[in-house]
């Protein structure tokens, strides 16, 4: 039975109240809405099966709008089936429906182009997307907030995907052998990088290439994750390591949500439903507030520092009707750190009056996006897509020291020798943006269009007050003697003030086009910016093979060209222009269907890369594209779909990366190169109450130089010193890294309100990260880490 679909008038209320306002349901209801992926058209008519976890079930149908209301279901967790005659069906294996609430839905259905009996869009999607990568991922909004180890981290959650690794100390990741700034991240379809806090690498002038410390974006804002390893197509470009969309997820259409969640660590609140000013106008709202410096103290780690972050994030959705729409996106994400002299002097707890880490910082920043995408479909096929942005990141930093050593034992914080600001950092970046996108059907197949413009401002200024010895250096970096064991920054290597503006463009086109059982994919991209003054084309091929009923076969082959990153045009003093970096290319995936819940996917690939910028000299910030290098190796994945209760995947990903600094140099291993990783991981959803996840994870070790540690580099009557000179690139390789992460999330209802009490227990084994090390230069000590178990303990209210 169809149920008819007519949105009730709703009036005013405050949008954060914390008492809920909306009619009583009887009891929960499902509104489904059935679209065409391609087109984005409502599909009538199709069958729509909602199973309960005792094996009752309910029918339905959608109307004209595609739409289907279900309502008088009782709370709990359910099944839902939809299929239509010449699509694939899909299947919804976990949703929770609430007592008194509406729970919307959108399922895109694909036209079965292939011979596939079920596709699984709910949870952990590994191998769904059709015409790229085999090992492309998604990830709903359930499975990223239920992630064990992700300490409310969306980018921590996404562990465990095919050719993914991240080591679980920084909020980033790296893929088949490169860097975590290599990485293109759009969100709601609008590019924008800083979406990790703490990740300066200007001000600092140290080695932050591993990425900041903490997202931006709690899991429970996120409604899905779509992540490429490559093959992705000629509508993105700018980098080229892979491509992650994050899609914000909507508001409730129907009847409004409360959330409160609490932790050690902070405090985030949201609400999630209509607006109450504007007719079919949803928002999602959510804001946080943590504190790190506590959470520190509560393990021990007091050395640390204190880092704040703020995250507000807004986004509205209005159905203007006949297939328009309008979203409207607004982040504001703040963040403070500092490391004063108290955290100097807790850094030699180990070992009394061993000052490990010295260093004084003060830093502030704020970053905001706001974009507008306004959506419409014209006749029968065609969806055209504009969207409007604006972006501003800026950065205020001091770097320092403190001198404990030099001051008289039991001396009070305030009487420790310091030096603050040594380096004194400004970022200034913004962005105006616009993107187009047009797609439709033709006698070939479909078309895909688009053109990017942005206007860049920047404006990076960086100062050092006199010299500053470091005791970590390369031996190719500039000494004025060959005998002088540290190096000294100055004016002239550090001192820079980068102001330009310029456009940065693109097009692109492309077309999909079908042969029997072969789909292909041809498109082509234009790219440049005038910051650079460079320019190229990217051509790009994708095609899959439907084989048998259960196994299909994919291939991509492609130019992605990578623009430089905006603190190496700022810091480079050699007078060269910095080029595009290249990288070309190609990958051949498998998908076997083993049995009705099991697949299997192996995709061996290869990439050639070319003009790489490469820093010559870390004293004088010398730059050039001479660089060179290939990666290659094999990504697998034996995947479980969630059914009766649970779902599991093992990963292993096989890799070798090579660079050299130029054609006649010699070759090394890519910083970021990890032969081996493996994965282990599942879901437990015990009950209706319980849910257990856990994922361990295994790789081999970073790369790292041989070194040399020379004693009292200083001289006499000087204060003893150590430094440590590599000697070679990239000849060793630390120890294997293993870590283990469990999460238990456990659900009540108490009258109206549902309370989630979650343990997420990150590395449960404590086991040490021997890629993360420090020098002392105080003791000559090159000391690991030691690991340390970190448990988020914590409430979470929705009303």
């Amino acid at each position: 039975m169809i149920a008819p679909f007519n949105a009730k008038p709703l009036g005013y209320a405050a949008l954060l109240s914390l008492a809920s306002i909306a009619t009583p349901l009887s009891a929960a209801e499902l509104l489904l809405e059935v679209v065409d992926k391609t087109t984005g058209r409502a599909l009538d008519r199709a069958e729509v099966v909602i199973i309960s976890r005792d094996a009752r079930d309910w029918r339905a149908q959608t109307n004209t709008e595609g739409k289907a209301r279900v309502p008088g279901l009782d709370a709990g967790l359910y099944t839902i089936e939809v299929a239509f005659p010449g699509y694939a069906r899909v299947r919804l294996p976990s949703v929770r429906l609430i007592d008194d609430k509406t729970t919307p839905l959108e399922v895109s259905l694909s036209p079965a182009s292939r011979s596939v009996e079920e596709v699984l869009v709910l949870g952990n999607n590994i191998g769904g997307n059709w015409l790229s990568s085999v090992g492309a991922t998604e990830k709903d909004r359930e499975a990223l907030r239920s992630s064990a180890g992700s300490g409310s981290d969306v980018l921590r959650a996404l562990d465990g995907i095919p050719g993914l690794f991240s080591d679980g100390e920084f909020s980033s990741f790296t893929v088949r052998g490169s860097g975590p700034r290599d990485n293109q991240i759009l969100v709601d379809g609008v590019p924008f990088d800083s979406v990790v806090h703490f990740s300066d690498s200007f001000g600092e002038l140290a080695d932050a290439q591993d990425g900041g410390r903490y997202s931006i974006f709690a899991p429970n804002v996120i409604g899905r994750a779509s992540f490429q390893p490559g093959g992705w197509s000629s509508a993105y470009g700018g980098r080229a390591g892979s491509l992650l969309e994050l899609e914000v997820a909507r508001g409730n259409p129907d009847t409004p949500s409360y959330t409160a969640r609490v932790d050690i660590a902070g405090l985030e609140i949201g609400y999630d439903g209509p607006s109450y000013l504007l007719d079919n106008t949803s928002v999602l709202f959510s804001a946080r507030q943590l504190n790190f410096g506590r959470l520190f103290e509560t393990v021990g780690l007091d050395d640390v520092g204190e880092p704040e972050v703020t995250d507000i994030i807004l986004k509205t959705y209005t159905d203007l009707g006949n297939g328009d729409e309008l979203e409207v996106l607004l982040i504001h994400a703040p963040e403070e750190f500092q490391r004063d002299i108290d955290h100097v002097l807790a850094s030699d707890e180990d070992d009394p009056g061993n000052y490990e880490d010295v260093e004084l910082v003060n830093q502030s920043s704020d970053n905001t996006l706001l974009a507008l995408t306004y959506r419409r479909l014209l006749g029968e096929s065609a969806e055209l897509t504009n969207r409007l942005y604006y972006r501003n990141y800026s950065e205020q930093s001091e770097v320092g020291e403190a001198y404990p050593e030099q001051a008289p034992e039991g001396a009070q914080a305030g009487d420790i020798p310091r030096r603050i600001p040594i380096i004194t950092a400004r970022q200034d970046d913004s962005e105006m943006g616009w993107r187009l996108d047009f797609a439709a059907d033709n006698t070939l197949g479909r078309l895909n269009t688009g053109l990017r413009l942005s206007q860049l401002e920047l404006d990076l200024r960086r100062n050092i007050d006199g010299q500053w010895i470091r005791y970590e250096y390369d031996q190719s970096a500039y000494r004025p003697q060959p005998d002088q064991n540290y190096i000294v920054l100055t004016g002239d290597g550090v001192n820079t003030r980068y102001t330009e503006d310029g456009l940065v463009y693109a097009a692109y086109l492309e077309q999909q086009v079908s042969f029997g059982p072969l789909d292909w994919r041809a498109g082509l991209r234009y790219e440049g910016d005038e910051l650079t003054g460079a320019d190229g084309v990217s051509p790009r091929l994708a095609t899959s093979w439907a084989m048998t009923d259960n196994l299909s076969l994919s291939a991509t082959v492609g130019r992605y060209l990578q623009r430089p990153q905006i603190q190496d045009l700022a810091s480079n003093t050699s007078g060269t222009t910095l080029e595009y970096e290249t990288i070309d290319q190609f990958s051949l995936g498998l998908n076997h269907q083993l049995t009705n819940r099991w697949d299997l996917f192996i995709e061996p690939y290869y990439q050639q890369l070319s003009d790489l910028v490469v820093l010559t000299d870390e004293v004088t910030q010398r730059y050039n594209n001479r660089g060179e290098g290939s990666s290659y190796g094999v990504d697998t994945a034996i995947t479980r779909q969630f059914d009766h209760g649970w779902s599991a995947s093992a990963t292993y990903s096989y890799n070798q990366s090579v660079r050299r600094d130029c054609g006649s140099c010699e070759e090394y291993d890519a910083d970021y190169g990890r032969p081996h990783s493996f994965s282990l991981g599942g879901v437990w959803e015990i009950n209706q109450r319980w849910k257990i996840s856990g994922r361990w994870k295994w790789a081999s070790g970073r790369p790292y130089g041989a070194y040399i540690i020379h004693e009292n580099v200083l001289g006499e009557d000087q204060p003893l010193r150590y430094s440590r000179e590599t000697i070679s690139n990239n000849t060793e390789r630390y120890g294997s890294f293993s870590s283990l992460n469990l999460r238990v999330d456990y659900r009540r209802a108490l009258g109206r309100t549902q309370v989630i009490a979650f343990v997420d227990i990150i590395n449960l084994l404590g086991s040490k990260n021997p890629s993360d090390v420090d020098f002392n230069e105080r003791t000559g000590e090159v000391l690991a880490e030691e690991g340390s178990l970190l448990p988020l303990i914590g409430l979470r209210f929705e009303w």
